[in-house]
């Protein structure tokens, strides 16, 4: 007998979620990569940031569709948990928004007011605020929304408790990638002090979406053997 369909919605639904999750996330790499900057180092002139718009800013479209997604994916991560370990994903889901919104709000803000202010002259703050500063408010908001992206997916790990090899690789996978955002912080802070520029942000960055990447098809196989389950 045929299960209810409406039973197997929601993890049909994280399939999706893992899905556009794992897209969005190659795109917004492969765009980041394209818009490493250029061998002329901070401050730059104002005709080389104008001749950089609008491709240094266009990976960030993407990135803002991510987060999004990204707290999709969680949620239905919490919905597919059991009983006894929803705390765990109810954590994930908490700094899961936490991370969105600022990282949501520090990409809005750098591809909808920096260039606008730059062509104006409307410069007071600019520096500070502007993503080609290594030592600005862009990167620091980066390194703090990652980090938090990447304790959220920590705390899926408890979750995923089956016996699968989806399962296993995820309970591995997820822990390993945050301790290996904690070793680059603590090895880039002992090397520069306070003084980190753009370093573990590139890292910790790199290490979150590479986690994304492989997770986001291994969780996807999670809730389509769960929604095959269902509905047998």
């Amino acid at each position: 007998m045929s299960g209810d369909p409406q039973s197997s919605a929601t993890p049909r639904f994280g399939v999706i979620a893992a899905v556009t999750t794992t897209v969005l996330t190659v795109l917004t790499f492969g765009l980041a990569l394209m818009a490493l900057p250029d061998k002329e180092p901070y401050p730059f002139a104002t005709e080389t940031i104008a001749a950089q718009w609008p491709g240094d800013y266009l990976w960030m479209i993407p990135a803002m569709l991510l987060m999004l997604s990204f707290v999709t994916l969680i949620a239905a991560v919490h919905e597919h948990a059991p009983p006894h370990r929803r705390v765990f994903s109810l954590v994930g889901l908490s700094v899961a928004i936490m991370s969105a919104t600022v990282l949501l709000s520090n990409y809005f803000l750098q591809f909808t007011v920096m260039q606008l202010n730059l062509e104006k002259n409307q410069l007071d703050g600019w520096a500070l605020l502007t993503q080609y500063n290594p030592n600005g408010v862009f990167i620091a908001l980066e390194e703090l929304g990652y980090i938090l992206m990447s304790i959220a997916l920590l705390s899926l790990a408890p979750v995923f408790v089956g016996g699968g090899r989806a399962e296993r690789a995820l309970r591995w996978l997820l822990p390993l990638s945050f301790v290996a955002v904690l070793v680059a912080l603590g090895v880039v802070s002992v090397a520069r002090g306070m003084d980190r520029g753009d370093t573990f942000e590139i890292a910790v960055i790199t290490l979150v979406w590479l986690t994304l990447i492989v997770a986001g098809p291994l969780m996807a196989v999670v809730f389509r053997r769960e929604a095959g389950e269902r509905t047998s």
